[in-house]
């Protein structure tokens, strides 16, 4: 276990140093949500505790409550046709430990290019990919601990970008309580060659999350608190330029108060199961709903929905998340155990 610990420690320490260079955000495509049912609760949650393989890449120690070996894929078809996909899969090795490994793709399609004389270049494509390698150990019955080691790959036409993203969570569960809770910080790393000669920051991310299901009733609630790691998520800080939240301007006031930035960092979630073969959720994202509805104009963009059905040995999930003037993101999953094809 020391030795475990140890080597947990040293990994974390090297992308620590490694992640000193500054810069714009890059690989933002590493919070995009690997499963349909994390979708269908706003598009982060590190605290779910259904045993779903595709959770392993929001925090990787829910990979401990997979079943034995578990593989899952999912699709998301996003705006303007841009294609994102993710697969994983996960196996015990002892009763204290899993290892998983997944892989994420996000493909821009075909892409038209112009000089800047306004020329037409030819058509060029770009797309993000990332390999996932996770193990989780159990350090208590009720609690575990999960790493993954993300190293990514990144290209626009000619341009091309590496780097190494890190998450590190755990979950801490009380079956008897239909309690869990979990804490995850995401894709914290650097990138290693940039597209030019400017590195940029990872969209890294400190996730809290609980989750509690009703002893007598068919509900299960979730609340995830992210990005504990920056407060400010004004974007309008000096009349109508528009600037990163996190620049220093000693003459701004925040345009946002302090009870709607706190919501901002806030998801809120709720699925309807009346068994375990069948579920339905609906979630309320507040930031996604101020940063993408229409002036005068409520809209629903913030609220997502979905649905899960348990049908012979696989598991079908499927989710709709709204974002701005009508435009929404439709993705399925499909997971299953591996092990349970073995019993006939």
């Amino acid at each position: 276990m020391k030795k475990i610990l140890s080597t947990i420690s040293v990994l974390f320490a090297t992308v620590i140093s490694a992640f000193a260079y500054g810069g714009s955000e890059a690989y933002s495509f590493l919070s995009l949500p690997a499963s349909s049912q994390v979708a269908a609760l706003g598009g982060d949650n590190v605290s779910l505790a259904t045993g779903d393989v595709m959770l392993g890449q929001q925090n990787p120690a829910l990979l401990s409550l997979t079943p034995s070996t578990s593989v899952g894929l999912s699709y998301f078809n996003y705006i303007a046709d841009v294609q994102y996909g993710a697969v994983g899969y996960s196996q015990q090795i002892d009763s204290l430990s899993w290892w998983g490994v997944g892989v994420n793709f996000l493909s821009y399609g075909t892409l038209k290019g112009y000089n800047e004389f306004d020329q037409p270049t030819g058509d060029f494509s770009a797309k993000d990919m990332n390999l996932q390698l996770s193990y989780v150990r159990r350090l208590a019955s009720r609690l575990c601990l999960g790493l993954s080691l993300k190293p990514v790959y990144s290209y626009i036409e000619d341009y091309s970008s590496v780097g190494l993203a890190m998450d590190l969570g755990a979950v801490y569960v009380v079956p008897e309580q239909l309690f869990s809770a979990g804490v995850a910080v995401r894709n914290f790393g650097a990138q290693f060659t940039a597209y030019d000669e400017h590195r940029s920051d990872l969209p890294w991310d400190i996730q809290l999350g609980l989750t509690k299901k009703l002893a007598k009733a068919p509900f299960r609630f979730s609340v995830t608190y992210v990005k504990l790691n920056k407060w400010n998520f004004d974007y309008n800080k000096v009349g109508d330029l528009y600037k990163a939240g996190d620049m220093a301007d000693s003459d701004y006031k925040s345009h946002v108060e302090w009870g709607d930035m706190l919501l901002r960092h806030m998801l809120f979630g709720v699925e309807f199961v009346p068994s375990t073969h069948f579920s339905l959720a609906a979630s309320y994202n507040h930031r996604r709903h101020k940063e993408y509805v229409m002036e005068n104009s409520a809209g629903g963009s913030g609220w997502s929905f979905g649905a899960q059905l348990h049908v012979s040995k696989f598991h079908l999930g499927a989710s709709y998340s709204l974002y701005g003037a009508g435009e929404g993101v439709f993705g399925i999953s499909l997971s299953s155990c591996i092990s349970d094809f073995k019993k006939n």
